[in-house]
């Protein structure tokens, strides 16, 4: 009987959660089913509603948009590959004291529209993970195959077809024109793959039209990239970054690691991710590598993110990153509260631009998942993630889903 009992209870559960042993990297499994539940039962908030209508309105406009390739760039990167992923680096520009302009100068904040087109790759990367993210949660939340369909192409165009695929690594990424050194802050440009083509994977992993022989190719292209990143002379560089370039770095190793059950490779990013903590924060939160960019709430809330998604990764492996160095003191805690302030309205004195209070509300609502909080704080820090989400919803009709709006129908950013 006790058998007959523990095998309804798990058919149950597989009826509740679809592909609910999917390897999620950054998704939480659990909350994205309550999402589809919500959605399907109509018990959904209207922020959400609305979110999810956008959704599908968009995705409904990818169906037919064309299919991203690295090929497709008009400058040839150094190595005469096309295949070879190549972008500008967004804050440089040419030196008006040059006749050439070259090499180009940077100017923190200010960025290039000219490394911002289809001459190079960045665009195309943007607009494929956009479209896969799309289309893979279009097709999670609604069953429609025609969304698995267009996205498995999207993966196949950049990944896996031989004509038209990445090769599996980023040395010519955030070049700088006139300067022919490689550069290590480039390999920032790879996050989107592991924030946004993992999960995608996993959420049409239920699709016949993701194959075992999609699967498999993919992983060994994510192999090779992992190797490339753990064992070359710049992938190794760019771990010793200690900004958020370096959080970013660690995320996709400690992301790509889990995902292909690479456990000592995922160990290893965990314990120098805490030494980088280290060197990143003061005691009081303040992270002195990002207030001295142009844009200082956006950079420490940008380097948090890296940070709190690499913390996901590192709970399903047992490797806790929120209580590091020790619950009563969590570096990521003080990093969070610091930025905090300003959110409820308090000055902001480390930059004469006005801030973005949203750029807090994913790392908040992952600090009040993972922090134990007294009550009153806990419904100060829900109110700014709800009044967030409902100013969002006000702003967004008509212009297709926000980044935020994608992170409330993933179950990253949960209202109440």
């Amino acid at each position: 009987m006790l058998i007959r009992n523990s095998s309804i209870a798990i058919f149950l559960f597989l009826l509740i959660v679809p592909n609910a042993f999917a390897k999620f990297v950054v998704v939480n499994e659990t909350r994205l089913a309550e999402v589809k539940t919500r959605l399907q039962t109509n018990t959904a908030p209207e922020p959400l509603m609305e979110a999810y209508s956008l959704l599908i309105e968009h995705a409904d406009t990818l169906l037919t948009g064309p299919n991203y390739s690295v090929i497709n760039k008009k400058i040839s990167p150094p190595s005469n590959d096309p295949h070879d992923y190549l972008s500008i680096s967004r804050y440089w520009w040419p030196d008006e004291s040059k006749p050439d302009g070259l090499p180009w100068v940077r100017k923190d904040g200010i960025t290039n529209p000219d490394t911002q087109t289809d001459h190079v790759d960045r665009k195309r990367l943007g607009a494929m993970t956009h479209a896969v993210r799309t289309l893979s949660l279009a097709y999670y939340l609604s069953g429609n195959e025609h969304y698995a369909e267009k996205a498995e192409t999207l993966i196949r165009t950049w990944f896996l077809d031989k004509k038209t695929k990445m090769n599996p690594h980023l040395s010519y990424a955030q070049s700088v024109p006139g300067n022919d050194k490689l550069r290590r802050s480039g390999i920032l440009d790879g996050r989107l793959i592991s924030l946004h083509i993992l999960d995608s994977i996993e959420m049409i992993s239920t699709s016949s039209h993701w194959s075992k022989k999609n699967n498999k190719a993919m992983n060994r292209w994510l192999k090779d990239y992992l190797k490339w990143l753990n064992k070359s002379k710049l992938g190794t560089s760019g771990a010793k970054q200690t900004n958020n370039h370096g959080a970013w770095y660690f995320f996709q190793v400690s992301a790509i690691a889990w995902y292909l059950d690479d456990t000592s490779t995922l160990k290893s990013a965990h314990e120098k991710t805490q030494k980088l903590i280290q060197k990143q924060f003061d005691e009081n939160g303040a992270q002195h590598h990002e207030l001295d960019r142009t844009r200082p709430y956006f950079y420490s809330n940008f380097n948090l993110q890296a940070l709190t998604s690499i913390a996901i990764v590192d709970a399903k492996a047992d490797l806790p990153l929120w209580s590091y160095p020790s619950i009563q003191s969590s570096t990521l805690s003080k990093g969070v509260e610091f930025l905090i302030p300003p959110a409820l309205g308090q000055p902001w004195t480390y930059s004469s631009k006005p801030i973005d209070k949203n750029d807090l509300l994913l790392v908040l609502s992952r600090y009040l998942k993972n922090v134990e909080l007294a009550a009153d704080k806990r419904i100060e820090y829900q109110k700014i993630i709800n009044q967030g989400v409902e100013k969002v919803s006000t702003q967004q009709k008509k212009k297709g889903p926000s980044q935020i709006q994608y992170q409330l129908l993933s179950g990253e950013i949960f209202i109440q």
